[in-house]
Parts: structure tokens; sequence; C-alpha cells
């Protein structure tokens, strides 16, 4: 065989384990670019968290990976409803248009704080948290929360690095453009992310959910039948 065809097969060789390495890298990547659920578990099942009252409006620190609680509202409204949701719940979704009016109509009274509880089962819940996490950190989160909801019948099936490319891009349309998009994809995957997710978790988790969304005030369970009546109940005293 003649040197010629000896210099042909090593590039085609080459090209070959170029294509290879190509591949493990996307995968490699695919797998870095999302949190999975049993990460968010394996730090939750690490953490102390019975000093935290989960009625209670948290500030950043290092329980909850130095992301405070998001509140819809203000910090200072005399009513402070606790929501748990998971991005990936339909109903979730439903209800959000319910929260934001509640707010609305209790201008300055009523806050929403929201913790996200991530259910088993579904395959990109987790992912959608952390980017809501990661605009949150530069101050986008009540517009993407919105988009996230608004847009989940599409992002709900989607697999692969097409996950976190479609939550990338609901970044971008979330802050106008003008959001670090380099410092979002480094936070969906950050430490600190993968914290405050599993100090939602371990919230909700402390008062004994049993499903999404589930509304907390004063303490107790309510609904949204009857969250008006005891709201005006509280406003009223």
């Amino acid at each position: 065989m003649s040197r010629k065809i000896f210099g042909i097969i090593g590039v085609v060789a080459a090209l070959a384990l170029m294509v290879v390495a190509s591949v493990a890298i996307i995968n490699n990547n695919d797998k870095v670019q999302q949190l999975k659920y049993k990460d968010v578990l394996e730090v939750y099942s690490s953490t102390d968290y019975s000093e935290i009252n989960p009625d209670s409006i948290v500030p950043a620190g290092e329980i909850n990976g130095g992301i405070p609680d998001k509140i819809i509202g203000t910090a200072d409204a005399p009513v402070i409803v606790y929501e748990y949701a998971d991005y990936a719940c339909s109903h979730c979704a439903e209800m959000n248009t319910f929260v934001k009016k509640l707010v609305e109509d209790y201008a300055g009274k009523v806050a929403v704080v929201y913790r996200s509880y991530i259910l088993s089962g579904y395959p990109n819940n987790v992912t959608a948290t952390a980017a809501a996490n990661a605009a949150a950190i530069q101050g986008y989160w009540e517009k993407y929360r919105n988009l996230v909801f608004s847009d989940q019948a599409t992002w709900f099936y989607l697999k692969g690095d097409q996950v976190p490319a479609y939550f990338v891009d609901l970044f971008v349309q979330a802050s106008d453009g003008e959001g670090d998009v380099e410092k979002f994809k480094e936070d969906m995957v950050s430490e600190a992310n993968l914290t405050k997710i599993a100090f939602d978790y371990a919230m909700g988790e402390k008062v004994e959910l049993t499903g999404t969304p589930t509304f907390r005030l004063n303490g107790e369970k309510v609904t949204g039948s009857n969250i008006r009546e005891k709201i005006d109940a509280i406003l009223a005293k």
C-alpha cells in the first residue's frame, strides 16, 4: 500500500476521531448545562433546614445560595402569601394570572412569595427552575416567569441541548436583549442555583406539601377560592 493511501487513511481516521470527540463534548455540555432532580435531592438531604421558618421571607444567605425569596409585590406589604409551584405544572401556569391579579387588586397590601417546588416525573422542570433563578439574579425574574409559564407547552417536551438553549432564548426575550447571556448560562448551572432550588424544595417539604400550586397564609394552607376572604379578614383587623 502506498504512502499516499496511508496518508489518506490517516486523515480519515483523524477526522473520525474529531467527530467522536465533538459528539462527546456536546453530550458532556448537555449534561453540564442541565441540573438534575437527583442533584437537588442530594443537596436537600445533606443540608440542615431546621432553623428556617418556612412562613417567613428568607433573605439571601448561605442556606439559599445567596438567592433570596422571590416576591411579587413589596416585602413590606401587610399580608404575605406563600406560593409553592412547579414551572412544569399546568395548573400552576393557569394560576399565574390569578396571582398577578391578586397582587394588583390589593396594591401595596398583598405580596406573594414564590417558591419552586419541583415534582418528580417532569423532565425539564429543574432546568426551567434554574433558568428562572438565573434570570432573577439579573433582575428579570417576573417577566421571565411569565414567559416560562406561557411557553410551558413548548419547552415541556424538549430534549437534550434544545432545553437549555430554549431557556437562554427566553432570557434574551425577557431582558429585551440587555441581559448578560454568558452570566445567565453560568448562573444556570452554578452551585448557588442548585442550593436555591434545594432550599425552595426543603421549604415545601417542611410545610408538608401534597401538590402544586399550594398557597399558605398565616401558617395555614389556603385555596384560590377562599384566599380573598382570608386576606380581607386580616386587613379588616
